[in-house]
């Protein structure tokens, strides 16, 4: 059985990585994948000296 936890808050030094699910002119945004053949969501790790506003903005781009 999976457990989901939602929090309102969390420690900023706990985020490790981000994942963006973004939207544009009304349709889903996915990329492809350049190790595999499979389309996916924005995300990466957070760079050290970055806040996670900042990781998700870079990965975003």
């Amino acid at each position: 059985m999976l457990e989901v936890k939602l929090y309102d808050t969390v420690d900023d030094a706990l985020l490790k990585f981000a994942v963006i699910i973004s939207k544009s002119n009304g349709k889903w945004v996915f990329c492809k994948h350049k190790e595999r053949d499979t389309f996916e969501v924005h995300g990466g790790h957070r760079e050290f000296g970055e806040d996670i506003i900042e990781t998700a903005k870079r990965e975003l781009q």
